[in-house]
């Protein structure tokens, strides 16, 4: 009886150790994806300094802060989805503070940037997800080096699938200026953000997904390539590092070090 015992103990505990391997293994899985999907329903709180070595010598830290937050809603809190598991919006505040030392002294700065509001309504799809919804720029910056001095709307845009192993997809943001400084540059202007992540065991993960814009206004295309390489911790955090060169546009030359700490939490109901 005893030996019986003890193989049932034994057997307990090695199954409950492989059954916690593999839920641990697949809370981090799940955490990477939802680490690098723009839409996935999860709350999450990002930080992220990029510091960028500028080809005229300069240099520029840029912290930058974003919330988001999922709600069971289309487009205002107050409007409640019929089916959530299918349709819900996504609420983005992206919040840059920027310093920065230039060859020229008189644009050496440090403050607060312009805030940036998305509000995307999301729906899942065979292919994937899809979301669409309006976006706002605040000119919120407290030198005229830091922002536009321009209010700005327009519309943002995401489509995110799975393909040979990936994951993939594209956002995009186009915005318009409308009012602010008059004695400032209008704003008419696109960010373009291809997404390609790669989850491999243990929750690590390979990222592509450089910002790039294209200013309509001044014929201007600022367009960066690097790579990033994360691991997810554990269900509620992850974790990115990578490097990003500009190829061609205003900023060709420049080389940016990205690092993202990312908490993750379930969405209030």
């Amino acid at each position: 009886m005893i030996k019986y015992c003890t193989y049932f103990l034994l057997s307990f505990i090695i199954s409950s150790r492989l059954f916690a391997q593999n839920s641990e293994e697949s809370d981090v899985a799940g955490a990477a994806q939802n680490a690098t999907n723009p839409l996935a329903f999860v709350t999450k709180l990002q930080v992220q300094p990029n510091y960028t070595i500028k080809d005229n010598g300069g240099d520029q830290l840029i912290l930058i802060s974003r919330i988001i937050q999922p709600t069971k809603s289309i487009g205002l809190p107050f409007i409640k989805s019929k089916d959530p598991s299918k349709v819900y919006s996504i609420y983005r505040l992206e919040v840059p503070v920027i310093s920065q030392t230039m060859p020229n002294s008189e644009f050496d700065a440090t403050g607060l940037s312009d805030l940036i509001l998305v509000d995307v309504i999301a729906f899942k799809t065979k292919i994937g997800l899809l979301g669409i919804g309006p976006s706002l720029i605040l000119p919120t910056a407290n030198s005229d080096y830091l922002g536009s001095g321009k209010w700005s709307a327009g519309a943002a845009g995401v489509i995110m699938t799975k393909a040979f192993g990936l994951t993939v997809g594209v956002l995009g943001q186009q915005y318009f200026s409308f009012a602010g400084d008059t004695d400032r540059a209008d704003q008419n202007f696109m960010l373009f953000q291809p997404i390609v992540t790669k989850i491999f065991k243990e929750g690590y993960f390979m990222n592509f997904s450089p910002i790039m814009k294209f200013d309509w206004e001044n014929n201007d295309y600022n367009i960066p390539l690097g790579v990033n390489f994360g691991k997810a911790f554990a269900k509620n955090l992850s974790m990115f590092i990578g490097g990003e060169y500009v190829i061609s546009g205003p900023g060709q030359g420049d080389f940016t070090i990205r690092l993202n700490i990312n908490a993750m939490f379930a969405p209030a109901n």
